[in-house]
């Protein structure tokens, strides 16, 4: 009888045991999946590791090992690294607890050591809370968090949150007092939000009110969509100069525009220059494309007829400037070769103006080269002013040297410090 008394007393210990556990079940589920997951994450990392040392041992004698530099033809596909499927605890714990209750999370990683890592852990709690309750997330976020981790965790919750409901991510950014976290903000939405629905995104930041917020989130949302339409993203920055009276935005548009297609962009703007031409406009398209390719860029201004809406001075100025920058022989050799007149003129005061900081004497003997005597004696003196704070010898010796006219000699001479 004593054996059935003792099966009696655990069973009804163990249902006791049950009934207390059981509110806690679905947790403790959680927990048990949570931990299947590490251990086979660890394992995995374990199995990677063993596997790349046993290659390694049997690619080459351990008595015989070096360090040598890989050539191209050793290159194969890469292997991964133990570093890179290590299992992070810190970001397990963090996953754990968001997983239980995202605000308990937070409030913990609050309390941790500030830096990269326990911004890692919040980034990784709003992707899972904002996934669930967005607008919650981003409240706490907004009322509790701060410094970089406020920042960075409201864009990335801002985005999560554009994926799924870009009007009410909108709404709530409406809602944020004016400081530099709605800044913030407003630019991650109009990012986001104008890839996938541009028409959109864009009437919502037309709506916003004139200000940095507007401004931002304007900029971010020309330059995503620029990356994909630039047409269209030209278009409305058209538009918002045309009421705004603002360049900005065109000038960025038509920049990605021209490096995405020359042709269409020079389309574009000859057909909008009908109702707008901005000077400015216009020189950051040539400069987009002096970036892409210099000497295409100096050929299509030479071919062009006076008059034409980009034959400009300016124009072969900004050009020079961006070709000296990347291949002087180049530019200086282009400008052997060109005929006298306006055009040259302006492209040797731009040669001249951006070589001026390497070759001092080069820049000099070309600005002497300009025939316009107004430009040529700006360029001039500004070139040997600023020579002669460096080398004054070298540039009086140049100055004395040089075939100019005894007037402007005495003129330049009296540019140079005396000791």
């Amino acid at each position: 009888m004593r054996w059935l008394f003792r099966i009696s007393l655990t069973l009804a210990f163990l249902g006791l045991t049950l009934l207390a556990a059981w509110p806690y079940l679905p947790q403790l589920q959680k927990e048990w999946q949570l931990l299947v997951r590490t251990w086979e994450q660890v394992r995995a990392g374990e199995s990677s590791q063993t596997e790349a040392v046993r290659a390694t041992s049997e690619a080459e004698p351990s008595s015989r090992r070096t360090r040598k530099v890989i050539t191209p033809d050793q290159i194969t596909e890469k292997t991964p690294l133990a570093s890179e499927i290590k299992f992070d605890p810190f970001l397990a714990e963090a996953r754990r607890r968001a997983e239980a209750d995202p605000e308990a999370a937070m409030q913990w990683l609050q309390l941790q050591s500030t830096g990269s890592e326990r911004l890692r852990g919040m980034l990784e709690v709003v992707a899972l809370w904002a996934a669930e309750d967005s607008e919650s997330a981003l409240l706490w976020l907004e009322s509790n968090a701060g410094g970089l981790a406020r920042l960075e965790t409201l864009n990335s919750g801002i985005e999560l949150w554009a994926e799924t409901d870009p009007l009410a991510a909108a709404a709530w950014i409406d809602g944020m007092a004016n400081d530099g976290s709605k800044l913030s903000a407003a630019k991650s939405l109009a990012g986001k939000w104008v890839r996938e629905a541009p028409e959109a995104a864009s009437a919502w930041v037309s709506g916003l009110a004139p200000g940095p917020i507007r401004d931002n989130a304007a900029a971010a949302l020309v330059n995503a969509w620029a990356e994909t339409q630039p047409e269209a993203a030209s278009i409305w920055a058209f538009a918002e100069a045309e009421f705004n009276g603002d360049d900005t935005l065109l000038v960025e548009a038509i920049h990605r525009y021209t490096s995405q297609s020359p042709a269409e962009a020079e389309a574009f703007l000859r057909q909008m220059a009908k109702a707008y031409a901005a000077p400015v406009v216009l020189a950051g398209h040539v400069l987009a494309r002096a970036e892409q390719d210099p000497a295409a860029t100096a050929e299509w201004l030479s071919q062009l007829p006076s008059g034409d809406l980009f034959h400009s001075a300016q124009y072969a100025t900004g050009l020079m400037q961006v070709w000296a920058e990347t291949d002087s022989i180049a530019a200086s050799q282009w400008l052997s070769e060109q005929s006298p007149g306006e055009q040259r003129d302006a492209a040797i005061f731009g040669f001249s103006e951006s070589i001026q900081r390497f070759e001092p004497e080069a820049a000099a003997a070309w600005a002497n080269t300009i025939d316009d005597p107004d430009q040529r004696l700006m360029r001039l003196e500004a070139s040997l002013r600023s020579w002669a704070q460096a080398q004054p010898v070298e540039a009086s010796q140049w100055i004395k040297g040089a075939e100019l006219e005894p007037t402007l000699r005495e003129k330049l001479a009296s540019l140079i410090p005396r000791d």
